[in-house]
């Protein structure tokens, strides 16, 4: 009676150890399942102000990109962070980061653009990367008035305003810089809109109005023209990099990268491993043990399949030959030797008893150099006119 009571406590530890580990992972599942949903949804989102060249909305930068390829221009998306920016890179574009910049990335970024390469950056409100540059955007109020926008235009010469006289500029924030060598290149009545600074030996291009080179407005005016001067003035040989590791591209997209590249790992870890010790230790064996393997005896079955596949081969060989036969006869009646008394003694043993003639691949292949050399020789005393 006693070991029966235990035997029942056991079993209900059991069934309530299986119970929390179901719970738990049904938890872990729908906690899954949610982050899988949420990004999916964050994904399916495209706001028409994303300036992504992945973006064919109007505040995209997609006709900037195709356009620059269509002019044979090296030309390509850059989906790493700033510590591996390319050597034989000269010109990086920057336009309205959704992301800050990482560890080590500012400093990554500064050395590129010193050693005589070109930073483009064009943001409508203010971000890390205009600070760390020396840039800074200052609203305005009343940019939602337009009249005499064109008129109120003042430029700097240069290479970077060359050739530029409309810009269709609705409204943006006055760019100024702290720095005393900054040059502000075009200046609205809304304050400045171009500015340029060194970095080094290299330098550093601001422009605080992103629409003025997006999908909508790239046909306008001369946007197109002042896309030109700012990404390709200082080019020379190098290639053109568009950022796109600052929307979100090139980093972790799935839960299980997210999970890997977090801190939550290690918790993660620890969890599945406390799991499989309570399992260890409270797991129950879901049926009888299992009989030790004994050795078993060839079966009659066996050698009467490998009996039946030989006489297929076999068989299969015989076939073979009777086709090789037509093939002969026809063959004969076609180029009109078939009344030939060698060929004929050839065609005529060949039919009497093939089981007997063909019984190996061997016997198969000489049997057919056999026939073939008759045919043969039947053609060549037609064509000798014997």
């Amino acid at each position: 009676m006693g070991a029966a009571v235990g035997d029942l406590g056991m079993n209900k530890g059991g069934r309530a150890t299986w119970l929390l580990m179901g719970g738990l992972g049904i938890l872990l599942f729908l906690a899954a399942y949610g982050l899988v949903a949420l990004e999916a949804n964050q994904k399916g989102k495209q706001s028409p102000q994303r300036r992504t060249t992945y973006s064919a909305a109007a505040g995209g930068y997609k006709a900037l990109y195709l356009w620059l390829q269509s002019l044979d221009l090296p030309v390509g998306r850059w989906e790493k962070g700033f510590e591996n920016l390319p050597q034989d890179g000269s010109v990086l574009v920057l336009v309205e980061p959704e992301l800050g910049p990482g560890t080590g990335e500012m400093d990554a970024l500064k050395e590129w653009v010193s050693d005589g390469r070109t930073l483009v950056l064009i943001a409508s409100r203010p971000n890390p990367f205009l600070k760390n540059m020396g840039f800074a955007l200052v609203p305005v109020f009343g940019m939602h008035q337009r009249e005499d926008k064109n008129e109120a235009l003042l430029f700097q010469p240069g290479s970077y305003t060359q050739g530029i006289n409309t810009l269709d500029s609705n409204s943006h924030a006055d760019l100024t810089s702290q720095h005393p060598e900054t040059v502000v290149l075009i200046r609205s009545q809304w304050g400045g809109l171009l500015a340029v600074r060194a970095e080094g030996k290299g330098r550093v291009i601001c422009l605080s109005d992103p629409n003025l080179l997006s999908n909508e407005s790239l046909r306008d005016g001369d946007h197109a023209r002042l896309a030109l001067n700012l990404l390709l003035t200082s080019r020379g040989d190098g290639s053109l990099l568009i950022d796109e590791y600052h929307h979100g591209y090139g980093r972790v997209t799935s839960v299980l990268e997210h999970l890997f590249h977090s801190r939550a790992l290690v918790p993660a870890l620890q969890g599945i491993l406390l799991l499989f010790v309570l399992w260890a230790a409270r797991g129950r064996r879901f049926g009888l043990p299992r009989p030790l393997i004994q050795e078993k005896r060839r079966s009659s079955l066996e050698y009467v399949k490998a009996m039946a596949q030989l006489f297929q081969r076999g068989r299969a060989r015989v076939l073979a030959f009777e086709a090789l036969v037509r093939w002969t006869e026809k063959e004969a009646k076609n180029i009109l030797v078939h009344r030939d008394h060698t060929l004929q003694n050839k065609l005529l043993a060949a039919r009497r008893n093939p089981d007997k003639q063909v019984v190996s691949d061997r016997d198969l292949l000489m049997s057919a150099r056999g026939l073939y050399s008759a045919l043969d020789e039947a053609r060549r005393k037609a064509a000798r006119g014997g």
